[in-house]
């Protein structure tokens, strides 16, 4: 980060000033509430509180990512607005994360399934792809793998080219780079899981069997336990794993086995990768260690004062002198969070221990997390992030007063800046570090929305796809905060509001619906060769349509 991110208690004060100063002086222009209400239909009560809703900050928020995601506005190698020109190891990260907060929003209106969204999902995995060869210096394999600080071109496992039992293991979709093929996977998961296309399918089921390959035999096609690396477990960066970069295609492949019937994880893929994290990868207080080297690294990259004294072995902390393991609560907010979902009781049990070892108190509606409790008086990049982990853990946790803590402590310094038309809204982080806008954008997103990963790891459930849904609409003119199809009331749930004229057009209607607002009939939906159309006039509308 910037020069003013060190870390040191001079920082952390100025920051904590600001956030004082900045609730006294901003003012912050508001959205309209999402207004709820119950109608009764043919005998059927239709309670709007009932059903998923996101607000209006988090939709112009979503419109800001827009202009800086789309292709509509540059080309999947540009970084226009990203603010990322010196963080060459971080985009993938932004994208990817970005991705899980945004597949957080589809899901809360599953019945809005226009352009607009599957557009944008697709336009974020088609910039996590971007080629050296076809990009240069401005793509993620140059900016994530290939650059000359990292230099992650050709390697072997064990470290040794001469070893004649060496396994090749480099390029930049090998084996040994779950930071990326991890995030890149579970994007285009992600994507046929919300959009149902099948164009993504083929490419998923090649990483998760080279996964799988990787995990349970030992490269050359021998069973072995612990796979290659012996830790049940792949590599982000040659050669060092953790926890919550594993978390990534544990989750995918969850995902995976459950839209197409396969059995990776009831198989045991990940059984000794799991135990491995939870009894050796831990630290003094049976939390998440961050990272385990399993051979020397291949790059310069990482302090070697952070290598242990024998490998295998714990990556060891920079703040302390009795090498003591490293630890973070980036990892442990990370992990617990993706790793909830095949290991709930672990995380039920850590999560209270996390908070008591890393959040730090400002105020008594403020708090963030320490980077790691072997420094408790520093400040920086890492503990943002921290922060910004745990504000998503502690909403799906439903722990509510923590995550509204955190949010206040990192949001409250930052002035909403809305555009002209109303349509767009980030956060100014420009005094603070630019490459923080976007961030901040679906980091609010992210901590919340009403679905988390915990959801997002699930198919949806059967005959879904044959539900009445939005196919079309003016998606420039207007706010959709609830868009569901009640399968047991045979119901529409719709909560809109429109600026312009404008029409959307359903699928999946068998016939012409017609829409009802407080209990009352107001028109029939007109019907297209593309499905039925239904148009309202500028205001905000809460109907029902069956």
């Amino acid at each position: 980060m910037s020069e003013i991110l060190k870390t040191n208690k001079y920082v952390l004060t100025v920051f904590v000033l600001t956030i004082v100063i900045a609730g006294m002086t901003f003012g912050n222009l508001p959205g309209p509430a999402t207004p709820t209400t119950v109608q009764t239909i043919d005998g059927i009560t239709y309670d709007f509180n009932d059903y998923k809703s996101i607000n209006h900050e988090q939709l112009a928020l979503f419109n800001y990512l827009n202009t800086i995601v789309s292709s509509d506005y540059q080309g999947y190698g540009e970084w226009d607005g990203w603010y990322a020109e010196h963080y060459h190891g971080l985009h993938h990260y932004v994208l990817a994360f970005m991705d899980y907060a945004v597949s957080s929003l589809f899901e809360t209106t599953p019945g809005y399934r226009t352009d607009y969204y599957r557009e944008f999902a697709y336009d974020l995995i088609k910039k996590m792809n971007t080629t050296e060869e076809e990009w240069g210096n401005s793509s993620i394999e140059w900016k994530e793998w290939t650059h000359p600080e990292y230099n992650y071109v050709d390697y072997y496992h064990p470290n040794d080219p001469d070893d004649p039992d060496a396994i090749y293991t480099g390029g930049w979709r090998g084996p040994a780079n779950i930071m990326w093929t991890g995030h890149f996977a579970l994007m285009e998961s992600l994507y046929e899981r919300n959009f149902n296309t099948g164009e993504f399918k083929d490419e998923i089921n090649w990483f998760v069997n080279d996964w799988n390959n990787s995990l349970l035999t030992d490269g050359h096609g021998n069973p072995k336990d612990g796979g290659i690396w012996g830790t049940g477990l792949i590599p982000c960066e040659p050669y060092i794993v953790f926890s919550q970069c594993n978390s990534i295609p544990i989750v995918t492949t969850e995902l995976y086995d459950s839209l197409y019937g396969t059995q990776y994880i009831e198989g045991g893929m990940w059984d000794y990768g799991l135990n491995f994290i939870n009894t050796i990868m831990q630290d003094r207080y049976d939390l998440f260690m961050d990272g385990y080297y399993v051979d020397r690294p291949t790059s310069s990259y990482y302090d070697t004062d952070r290598l242990p004294q024998e490998i295998p072995g714990p990556a060891i902390s920079l703040y302390a002198d009795d090498g003591r393991c490293k630890v973070s609560s980036y990892n442990n907010g990370w992990a617990l969070a993706f790793l909830q979902h095949i290991q709930p009781e672990e995380t039920l049990h850590d999560y209270p221990i996390f908070l008591e070892h890393f959040m730090k108190d400002i105020s008594g509606d403020m708090a963030y997390m320490m980077d790691t409790y072997n420094n408790p008086d520093g400040f920086g990049t890492y503990d943002i992030l921290g922060t910004m982990f745990t504000m998503h853990l502690a909403n799906q946790m439903g722990d509510y007063v923590t995550r509204n803590r955190l949010v206040n402590f990192l949001y409250s310094s930052f002035n909403k800046v809305w555009s002209e038309d109303g349509r767009e809204l980030h956060y100014d982080t420009m005094d603070l570090e630019p490459f923080l806008q976007p961030v901040m954008a679906f980091g609010s997103i992210w901590a919340h929305a009403p679905v988390t990963i915990m959801d997002l790891a699930d198919a949806r459930h059967a005959g879904f796809w044959e539900f009445p849904y939005i196919s079309e609409a003016d998606d420039s003119k207007i706010w959709v905060y609830q868009a569901q199809w009640d399968p047991e009331k045979e119901g529409f749930i719709l909560n809109i509001q429109v600026d312009q004229p404008a029409t959307l057009v359903f699928s999946n209607f068998e016939s012409s619906p017609t829409a009802y607002a407080n209990g009352v009939a107001i028109g029939e939906l007109l019907q297209l060769d593309s499905g039925h159309q239904l148009s309202l006039e500028e205001g905000s509308y809460l109907l029902v349509i069956k």
